[in-house]
């Protein structure tokens, strides 16, 4: 008896990716951007029982079967916070738009020439001033600063500030705001991934679904390097609550 085939048609998918972050209560889902890769991979482990008996030595007698969890490959391409905060395994934490006033604040100018910190990043330069520890205006002239980094540094020229003295600066931030990243800080990310997708050989629209995907950071940032970087992670997809099976796709007829 032979089956006939209907349809023979091959596969090439394209869609958008979309998770929710479980860990979050009430969290809602939304787009990751250009996901360049979306992985499930299948394998089996097997127990047999071998004979030991004259003439079927070594054959299988039983084989049992057992399915692994499905493993969860995801690399994608488009970095905003979100993106960026899983690929550093942190929580993106947001930096008030409206600018802060820093006033005499207390440096200790080692040697001079050399940068020292200031408590915040992204200073407006305009704000910036300087006095000796006797409260005497550095000249201007004489103070560099790295407003994105916070870092200022007193000339070696500068004839009113010695080496391994105090000075106090005052500034402030700019307005407008961004976000910090603390890196590190998760040891893993619970996502739900849906995908809204599309078979492009016979334009038959498709969607996967992974209820819990658990996930970590797995490849390098090239900071530098000349390519567009991208964010890959590895994991495994578990049953979820309520779920029969560890992720399902379902296909619909144009």
């Amino acid at each position: 008896m032979s089956i006939n085939r209907t349809v023979d048609h091959g596969l090439i998918f394209e869609g958008d990716v979309k998770v929710r972050n479980r860990s979050i209560p009430d969290g809602g889902i939304y787009d990751v951007g250009n996901t360049t890769s979306l992985t499930t991979a299948s394998s089996t482990e097997s127990t047999e029982r071998l004979s030991k008996r004259k003439g079927t030595y070594g054959q299988a007698l039983d084989s049992l079967v057992t399915p692994n969890p499905t493993e969860v490959g995801l690399t994608l391409d488009t970095f905003d916070k979100n993106n960026l905060a899983m690929a550093l395994m942190g929580a993106a934490a947001v930096i008030s738009a409206s600018a802060e006033t820093v006033t005499d604040t207390v440096i200790h100018i080692g040697k001079k020439g050399q940068g020292y910190k200031l408590p915040h990043e992204n200073i407006d330069p305009a704000t910036i001033k300087v006095k000796n520890k006797s409260g005497a205006a550095v000249d201007d002239g004489k103070v560099k600063f790295n407003s994105n980094v916070g870092l200022i540094e007193i000339d070696s020229t500068a004839e009113n500030v010695n080496d391994d003295e105090d000075i106090k600066v005052s500034y402030k931030t700019r307005a407008g705001g961004g976000f910090k990243i603390n890196a590190g800080t998760l040891s893993r990310l619970d996502l739900e991934i849906w995908v809204d997708g599309k078979n492009r050989v016979t334009g038959e629209a498709g969607v996967l679904h992974i209820p819990h995907a658990v996930l970590a950071a797995d490849g390098d940032i090239d900071w530098f390097g000349d390519e567009f970087a991208t964010a890959s992670f590895t994991g495994k997809a578990v049953l979820a609550e309520g779920q029969k099976s560890a992720y399902s796709f379902s296909s619909f007829s144009n």
